[in-house]
């Protein structure tokens, strides 16, 4: 046998050991229907809060099934709490289910339909109706509800039933302790009788012994009091002649007091006048250098001054020789500009007038500038008639000709420095 457990050791400390709330689980019977009639044999031993899982297997081995046709699904538990946890239903869904309504169970209960349903795979032949695997899981979800308001109401039970039975045991300690204590306190009353006796006689030897005590306390307070009257005499006399001596004592520190005040008043009037003396001659010294000062300051000033106006007057005259210079230089530039303004002028009106005259019949062109020209052959006619003073009446120029004339013009007027 221990041969055997040893092989599954390992599986021994894997398995879950059942807890006793496990154990109170078991006691407390399952809802109807949450024990499958099909399926795996696991599934029949599953707790209810784990989900069934999907099984390939042959077809019409296991069919889902939660209650018969018409009978109603969600049915609550009675004397259950009335539970808020899931008000808007996101872990259990409440689906509606046309097979399992109490109202619809003469249609479906009509033979020809319910062949039709068998066919259609909906029912089983014991008028089980089918479900899926989620809609099965979602009822084991409420069916471990119910389960569990069952196990709380068992719960509340069983505290009940504790409480009273602690209550009880409670009552039965207080009655054992009360009979202790009543014992004990008649233990104690006869130890405090007998401790009283044992009082009274310790008491009355006390008082004897105060008596005595008191009597030995006055006549140590008279012989005291004798003592102390003669001490005080005594001290009254050494006071006095400590007081007459701080007197004398007290006389000769304010002699000397008084005669050190003078001296210092003395030497401090001595060091005031002094000190005046030193303050006139650093204030008359001070004030000769502030007005040094001050007159020295005023020459530097006017000496600045002057050198600034004629800085002033020299750059004025700087000015006025650079605009004399600037404007010299300027009309020098514009008579400049006026006699090359003048040779242009005259250059183009020698240029309209040979252009105006070389244009001989048949398109020819000749030098009509009479410094070009080396023999009165190259001269055409008009030209010479116009040298000898004749007048002659010039051909009318083409149009292209003169659009040329005009364009040259125009060239000639943007670049002055052109001379022909």
């Amino acid at each position: 046998m221990k041969s055997e457990c040893e092989k599954y050791a390992i599986d021994i400390v894997a398995l879950k050991k059942p807890t006793a709330l496990d154990k109170l689980l078991e006691t407390i019977p399952k809802p109807k229907g949450a024990i499958p009639n099909f399926g795996l044999p696991k599934w029949k031993v599953m707790p209810l809060e784990s989900k069934i899982p999907m099984v390939p297997g042959p077809e019409g081995a296991y069919n889902f099934t939660r209650r018969k046709v018409g009978k109603a699904l969600w049915i609550s538990a009675r004397h259950a709490e009335f539970n808020l946890s899931d008000p808007y239903c996101y872990e259990m869904k409440w689906t509606y289910d046309s097979l399992h309504d109490k109202h619809l169970v003469p249609y479906f209960t009509k033979p020809n339909i319910v062949r039709h349903l068998i066919k259609a795979g909906l029912v089983t032949k014991d008028l089980d109706a089918k479900c899926s695997l989620r809609d099965y899981n979602m009822y084991r979800k409420y069916l471990r509800r119910l389960h569990c308001d069952r196990m709380k109401m068992e719960l509340n039970k069983r505290t009940k039933w504790s409480i009273e039975d602690r209550a009880i045991q409670y009552a039965q300690e207080q009655a054992e302790k009360e009979v202790r204590r009543l014992k004990e306190r008649e233990k104690m009353t006869e130890l405090r009788t007998a401790i009283i006796k044992e009082r009274e006689l310790a008491e009355k030897l006390r008082r004897k012994q105060q008596k005595q005590k008191q009597k030995e306390m006055e006549e140590r307070l008279q012989t005291l009091i004798a003592q102390k009257r003669e001490a005080q005499y005594l001290q009254q006399v050494r006071t006095r002649e400590r007081a007459e001596i701080i007197q004398q004592k007290q006389k000769a520190a304010a002699d000397i007091k008084r005669q050190r005040l003078i001296q210092t008043l003395l030497e401090w009037s001595k060091k005031e006048r002094r000190r005046k003396r030193i303050r006139e001659m650093r204030l008359m010294q001070e004030r000769e250098e502030k007005r040094k000062m001050v007159e020295q300051k005023w020459e530097e000033r006017q000496e600045f001054q002057k050198r600034e106006i004629e800085k002033e007057q020299f750059l004025l005259q700087c000015m006025e020789d650079q605009r004399k210079e600037f404007i010299k230089e300027y009309n020098e530039k514009i008579d400049r500009e006026t006699e090359r303004m003048k040779k242009l002028f005259e250059n183009m009106k020698m240029y309209i007038q040979c252009y105006l005259t070389r244009n001989l019949p048949g398109h020819k062109e000749r030098i009509c500038c009479k410094k070009y020209l080396k023999s009165d052959e190259n001269i055409p006619l008009s030209m010479r008639k116009a040298m000898k003073g004749e007048r002659t009446t010039p051909e009318e120029p083409d149009e292209d000709k003169v659009r040329e004339f005009s364009v040259a013009s125009i060239r000639i007027a943007k670049f002055p420095s052109y001379e022909i």
